[in-house]
This record gives structure tokens, C-alpha cells and sequence, in this order.
């Protein structure tokens, strides 16, 4: 009988360290949980991801580089040559990785030319070989203007594209922005 109560009386001392343990382990738990916001702690929220990205365009017109573009710059502008040998003008930016994009904005030159922004496709991807149409634009475009393209759906890509549909003279981009959905963590 010594030997069951023995037995009972070690097994109700690990039951209490153990009991102890859950108790602290418990009250760590309660106050990490009250430091932590309440509801979801990540919003979505659109992010300008083009910004001093790599960028190429088919052809450059003086010194009018494809990066000027994508500079923040509102005093820069990319270029392309106004040539009729080229019936595929384009400019592109390389965002480095892959970004949910929603949408695609273009600035047009405030000092002229706003009629060369026209018959654009507006595509994006994760290669050059699997781009998904975000959006077209017939035109033409105003001096001026701040233009805005909602890609539906979202295109999960790395490269942007606008390209001319067919020849109605040179690509002149003022600035262009990649809007992507991207987590942000609250607080």
C-alpha cells in the first residue's frame, strides 16, 4: 500500500510543477497577445514600384533616355526616335522582382506633344514572353494630362510595358508610374 501511495503522491508533485509550468507558460502567452494589435496587423495598400528601376526603350531620340521616365522627374522625359523603320516603339521597366500590380499611370508631357500618346498597349508579366494585357488606350492624349490604367485582375509581374500599336510617330513619356498592392504591417 506504501508503494501506491508513493506512486500517487510523486505523480501529483509532477502534475503540479507541471500544472505551475502551464500557468507561466499562460500568463507569457496573455501578455505577448494584449502588446499585439487587435484584427488583422497587415493592410493592403498600393506602392509606387517603378521608381529608379532599370528601364530600356526601343529606341532613344537624343538624350532623352528611358530612365527619364521613371525618375520622378517631372522636368525629364524618355524619348524614342521618330523613325518609320521602327513599327514597334516601346518602353519598359525591369521592377526587380515580382509585384502585384493594379495599375499603370502615365504622364504626359506638360510643354507639348500630348497627341503622340496614343494606340498604346499596356501589358505586364513575369518575362518578356508572358505579358497579360493590363489595359489599352486608344487616344490621343492632351498636353498635359495624368493618365490612369486599372490592370483587372491584377497581374502578379516583373515587367511593364507600353507600346505603341502601330507607327503614329515617336513615344515621348514623361514619367510613369507602377502602382503594386503590397502588405504593410500596421502599428
Amino acid at each position: 500500500m506504501d508503494m501506491i501511495h508513493t506512486s500517487c503522491t510523486q505523480s501529483k508533485k509532477k502534475l503540479d510543477t507541471n500544472t505551475e509550468t502551464l500557468n507561466r507558460y499562460f500568463d507569457i502567452l496573455q501578455k505577448i497577445l494584449r502588446r499585439l494589435p487587435k484584427g488583422n496587423p497587415y493592410v493592403q495598400v498600393l506602392q509606387e514600384v517603378a521608381a529608379g528601376k532599370k528601364s530600356r526603350q526601343s529606341t532613344q531620340y537624343a538624350n532623352h533616355i528611358s530612365g527619364y521616365a521613371n525618375d520622378g522627374n517631372l522636368n525629364t522625359f524618355s524619348h524614342t526616335k521618330d523613325t518609320k523603320d521602327d513599327k514597334s516603339l516601346y518602353w519598359e521597366v525591369d521592377l526587380g522582382h515580382y509585384f502585384k500590380i493594379r495599375q499603370v499611370e502615365i504622364f504626359v508631357r506638360k510643354d507639348c506633344c500630348g497627341h503622340v500618346i496614343r494606340q498604346l498597349d499596356i501589358t505586364a508579366g513575369p518575362s518578356h514572353n508572358q505579358m497579360t494585357r493590363c489595359n489599352f488606350y486608344k487616344g490621343p492624349a492632351r498636353t498635359g494630362d495624368h493618365l490612369v490604367f486599372e490592370c483587372s485582375p491584377i497581374i502578379n509581374g516583373r515587367y511593364v510595358r507600353i507600346q505603341k500599336m502601330v507607327y503614329t510617330s515617336n513615344l515621348a513619356l514623361l514619367e510613369v508610374k507602377v502602382m503594386a498592392v503590397v502588405d504593410k504591417t500596421v502599428g
